[in-house]
Order: structure tokens, then C-alpha cells, then sequence
């Protein structure tokens, strides 16, 4: 068994070349296992490779499942100049700009799960890198399905993907909802309740007060659906917390952090529960609350 993990783990080889990576998980029918790294000088780079990528059971799962493309950005100036030059383009692509960062992609090169940092349990970045494998699976189902077939497969395909990989996977997004005019989905519910998280996030930024933001965020709240009630919620909440001056002020805040800790979807009740006792704990001294407040650079005047 050792010695069968061991051949392999040696077979695991990791390409450079991007489109030809692509070619090849098209004729396998396998996704890209991507690797952004500074191979020379990051360090977590190189400790995930040696206590992940490169261990014999990891290296072995990695080669059956995938094709493996290294996207490397080292300091050394004698590294390949359009190699370089492929490898800025793809980090722009992706928006990567930390390392490590390692991204399922599928054959036309959607990314579809992915590992943003260190992580040193290779079994905990498995099961991260799962889903983008199932969603690469019904991806290609989908290519050649029919009807509700398709869209089914494309749905599913859809919720495998992290939230964080939802923007730049937009036209999946969009072919969905082509298909699905009644949002039987509910993906089209979705791309509307981010936009208006976005366009809120976008506005109270540039708000010249705190009051003007919290008016910003007071209307998109009074639309807010479930999808999004909780992340307005979480930006009411950093505002109020940034103008704390009084312990109503504190109290108003604690409020609106019970409210958005109520409203996350992911929570179980009992993780709810626990949450807000903890939240209660920090709450409990409000002059401490207040002068950790006061502490921080205000960007903006309170009124």
C-alpha cells in the first residue's frame, strides 16, 4: 500500500502551462487543481507544499482527480519571462493577490471551490476542494443534458460553488437564469439580493457622516430579503460601533448584533444561542465598549 502511494504520489507532476492544463482536463474529463505560489519566498507556499501537496496519500488523491498546474510567481529574475507574464495575467484573472491561494477550475477554466491560505491538515483541504470537484462533475453532465436535465445539473453545479467564487463565475450565473424564467432557483432572487448588498456597501462608503450611512443602510434594510438581512445587519452594526459615546449607544448596537446573529442563515439555534452569550459578555461593560470605540481612527464625522 505504501509502496503504491509512493508511485503515485511520484506521478504527481505539476504543469505550467495553462491552456494545455485545460486540454488536458478536457480530454481526461478531470478538473485543474491550480497552486498560486511564490515558491522562493513565500513561506506558507512552501510549507503547504511540503506538508500537503507533497505528502505521498495527497499527492496520490491529487494526481487521480485532477490535472495539476503550478502557477508560480517567484522573486528569482532568471524565471521563464512568459511564463511570467501567463501567471500575472492568470492571478489578475482570478483575483489572487495572496498566497497561497489554490483553486479548482473546471475545463473551460471556471473556479469552481477554493483555499484561500495555509491549511496544514491535507484532509481538511480535501474536503474543501470537494465541492469544486462535484460542481466540475455536473458542470460537463450538463453539457450534454436537455431541458430540466440541464438546468438541474446547472443549479447544483451552482450551490457546490463558495460564495466567494460567485462574481467571477457571472455568466454560469447568467445562463441559469436564461433557463430558469420563473426562478424556480431562486438564483435570480440571489444575484438581486447581492446587487443591492453591493450597491449598499458602494454608497455607504462614500457617505461624508456616519448618520448619512446609517440612513443608507436604514433603506436598503427596509427592503432587505433573508438572503441579505444579515450582512446589512453586520454593516449597520461596524457603523454604530465606530460613533459609540454613550451607553445607549452601546445598548442600540449590542441590539442590532442580536438581530444580524438572528438573521444568519448558516447558524443552527443553539450556535445562535451560544453566539449571542458570548456577544453579551463583550456588551457587558459598556465604558469599555466605548473607550475600545474611541480608541480607533473615526474615517468620518459622526453627524
Amino acid at each position: 500500500m505504501v509502496a503504491a502511494l509512493v508511485s503515485a504520489a511520484s506521478a504527481a507532476e505539476w504543469g505550467t502551462d495553462y491552456e494545455a492544463a485545460l486540454a488536458s482536463a478536457r480530454q481526461q474529463g478531470k478538473p485543474v487543481l491550480a497552486d498560486f505560489t511564490g515558491s522562493d519566498w513565500c513561506h506558507f507556499c512552501i510549507l503547504l507544499k511540503k506538508e500537503v501537496l507533497e505528502q505521498p496519500e495527497f499527492a496520490a488523491w491529487a494526481a487521480e482527480n485532477f490535472v495539476l498546474l503550478e502557477v508560480d510567481m517567484p522573486n528569482n529574475p532568471a524565471f521563464d519571462a512568459r511564463l511570467r507574464e501567463q501567471n500575472q495575467e492568470l492571478c489578475a484573472r482570478y483575483k489572487v493577490d495572496a498566497f497561497p491561494t489554490v483553486l479548482v477550475l473546471d475545463d473551460k477554466g471556471r473556479p469552481l471551490a477554493i483555499l484561500a491560505g495555509f491549511e496544514r491538515n491535507p484532509d481538511t483541504v480535501r474536503e474543501i476542494l470537494r465541492p469544486g470537484m462535484q460542481a466540475a462533475a455536473l458542470l460537463r453532465r450538463a453539457e450534454t443534458a436537455q431541458g430540466e436535465d440541464k438546468l438541474l445539473a446547472l443549479v447544483d453545479a451552482w450551490k457546490c460553488i463558495p460564495r466567494d467564487l460567485h462574481d467571477l463565475n457571472k455568466p454560469l450565473q447568467e445562463e441559469i437564469m436564461a433557463i430558469d424564467t420563473q426562478d424556480l432557483s431562486g438564483i435570480r432572487a440571489a444575484a438581486a439580493a447581492d446587487k443591492a448588498l453591493r450597491d449598499c456597501i458602494v454608497a455607504e462608503a462614500l457617505a461624508p457622516t456616519d448618520a448619512a450611512a446609517l440612513e443608507i443602510v436604514e433603506a436598503a434594510l427596509a427592503k432587505a430579503v433573508p438572503l441579505n438581512r444579515q450582512q446589512l445587519l453586520e454593516l449597520k452594526y461596524r457603523i454604530l460601533m465606530r460613533g459609540l459615546e454613550t451607553p445607549e449607544d452601546v445598548y442600540a448596537a449590542a441590539e442590532v448584533a442580536y438581530a444580524s446573529v438572528d438573521a444568519d442563515l448558516n447558524l443552527t439555534a443553539d450556535q445562535k444561542e451560544k453566539r449571542k452569550r458570548m456577544m453579551r459578555g463583550a456588551f457587558a461593560n459598556p465604558q469599555t465598549c466605548i473607550n475600545r470605540s474611541k480608541m480607533r481612527h473615526r474615517r468620518r464625522p459622526k453627524k
